[in-house]
């Protein structure tokens, strides 16, 4: 491999694996060497590039290999290399001995414990050799399986994959730089690759039939079976990823299909938002001061904005102190409060043994929560958020819709059939959209907005856009001082300000967004420090901690 000139770290995989020593040289003569990482290494750095050739190690046994050109008018590639699949026989065989060696009270929910258990009962079940084997000749009748010593890494990484995983999916799960996975129809499966963009994979379906086997599998495996009397569903996977999964030609034209919105382990950080320009440091200060006040607000937007991503990011502001309870459909809002409650909404199909957004927004109202988080406000369920921000509970939630107005209008209209007179208690609506700039797609916060009052002689809504996008300069504008209503009649007025002191709350503000610049000046942008940094301004006062953050002292650990 050496006249290839590979990388150094690539040219000891490829010596160790010869799957991936096979797929490099022709992938070399195609693409020219990759450049190698391991997953972990990638960064944001990377994000937008146009001509691209790079290989990351996502486990121990899947690679993969993303191909972009700028040249190309087409999709970019995103190429899954991983051992070619053990013999047909063997793994027959291996799966029933299993099967007969698993017992009952082996059962097991959790998947790393499933992972565990089939690996120690695979130990019980083969004999390892260093003799090769045909395992065509096996009877089962073995007591132990031989397994030829060359081999026996593939099979462990195949049965984990396809008896604790989701077999052919499991490659697309690992990747945590994946954001969704689509499966159209018959043909190759897309994914958003939170780094590169939309990208078409080398995985796919060759038939409508062989696509629906494997949609039936998949949803007998979660625990909810499609069927022509029932071909759509929405689940969990294991690791948190939400699908939704269409089956048949009867609700879709071009059959079965799926889509796997990817649960991100680490949410990103509001410092990482702001080096994208998604938000400046001025308005993640301003957010920041009225989530540290008990204001409400929603962010809203369409479809793939970036709504659940800006929710996670600026929950940081809220006080560390504070209880914080979540309420979702899908568990994707990610939290670093240690006292945060994390309820879960329950579809069985019953009335009787579901548990609705609305069953939980009830009960959340009796745990005494400084703070209440919906995931997504869909339907009646924000009569009742409306109702705990009427009574003195601060709340934030996601919505769909493209503007305040069309806010107003969905939540006045049905099925939500809010009173327009309760919107008020929302104190800002966050607007943020998916716009493309430079030939690629990136997420933009387009207005932060307050709400100031209800109007009942015009029966209108009195809002006031504090902050606003400039599309032609790619920045945010601020009203200036004098054009907040909730830091001047609000805020000021809880920390006892008088008018002639307003100025103070503007002081403030700017203090706090020096302190969010210097985060990203300095490339503080794991969710997990900066939300140690915040928490160090509650400690020491944010004076100190820019102080010693412009020294290097402010100690984070992450």
């Amino acid at each position: 491999m050496q006249r290839l000139q590979l990388d150094p770290r690539l040219e000891a995989e490829v010596r160790r694996k010869g799957y991936l020593a096979k797929y490099i040289a022709e992938a070399t003569r195609l693409y020219g060497p990759p450049r190698f990482y391991n997953a972990r290494e990638l960064d944001y750095s990377l994000k937008g590039a146009r001509d691209v050739n790079i290989l990351y190690a996502v486990s121990d046994m899947i690679y993969v290999h993303v191909v972009r050109r700028e040249s190309y008018r087409s999709y970019g590639r995103y190429i899954v290399v991983e051992p070619p699949e053990s013999n047909g026989r063997l793994m027959d065989l291996v799966e029933f001995k299993l099967a007969m060696a698993i017992k009952d009270q082996d059962a097991v929910e959790d998947v790393e414990e499933r992972r565990r258990l089939l690996l120690r009962k695979l130990e019980e079940v083969v004999q390892v050799t260093r003799t090769p084997v045909s395992y065509e000749r096996l009877t089962g009748k073995e007591g132990r399986i031989p397994v030829y010593i060359g081999d026996y890494e593939v099979l462990r990484y195949y049965v984990v994959r396809n008896m604790a995983g989701l077999g052919f999916l499991e490659p697309f799960l690992q990747d945590p730089w994946l954001e969704d996975v689509t499966c159209r129809g018959a043909g190759n499966i897309y994914v958003v690759h939170k780094l590169f963009g939309t990208l078409e994979s080398n995985r796919g379906f060759t038939s409508k039939e062989e696509l629906d086997r494997f949609v039936i599998r998949l949803s007998e495996r979660i625990g909810k079976p499609v069927s022509h009397a029932r071909p759509i569903i929405d689940a969990t996977l294991p690791d948190g990823s939400r699908l939704n999964l269409v089956f048949g030609e009867d609700v879709s034209l071009h059959g079965s299909n799926f889509t796997i919105r990817k649960f991100a382990e680490k949410p990103v950080s509001v410092t990482q938002l702001i080096a994208w320009n998604t938000m400046d440091e001025r308005v993640a200060a301003y957010l920041w001061m009225l989530l540290s006040n008990n204001m409400s607000g929603m962010v809203v937007g369409e479809t793939a904005s970036g709504k659940t991503t800006t929710l996670n990011a600026v929950a940081a502001f809220i006080p560390p102190n504070y209880k914080v309870v979540t309420i979702e459909d899908t568990a994707e809002v990610r939290l670093p409060h240690p006292n945060w409650v994390r309820e879960l909404a329950r579809i069985t199909g019953s009335a009787e043994s579901s548990v609705t957004l609305f069953d939980l927004l009830k009960a959340a109202l009796r745990q005494r929560p400084n703070y209440i988080i919906v995931g997504e406000i869909r339907g009646v369920e924000a009569s009742v958020f409306f109702q705990a921000l009427q009574t003195g509970h601060p709340g934030l939630a996601t919505f769909h819709a493209g503007s305040v107005d069309q806010v107003v209008q969905r939540l006045v209209g049905e099925p939500i059939r809010v009173p327009k007179a309760f919107i008020p208690n929302l104190n800002f609506v966050l607007i943020q959209n998916a716009v493309w700039r430079g030939g690629q797609m990136v997420r933009r916060v387009i207005s932060v907005n307050e709400i100031v009052s209800y109007d009942p002689r015009s029966d209108s809504i009195v809002y006031v856009p504090v902050f606003t996008w400039d599309p032609v300069r790619d920045r945010f504008t601020f009203r200036g001082r004098g054009a907040s209503f909730l830091l001047e009649s609000k805020i000021a007025s809880m920390a006892g300000l008088s008018r002639l002191e307003i100025r103070k709350i503007y002081e403030e503000l700017d203090l706090r967004a020096e302190f969010l610049k210097e985060l990203v000046n300095r490339k503080i942008l794991d969710y997990f420090k900066v939300w140690e940094a915040i928490k160090k301004t509650y400690e020491i006062s944010l004076e100190d901690a820019l102080a010693k953050l412009r020294r290097g002292s402010l100690k984070l650990t992450g």
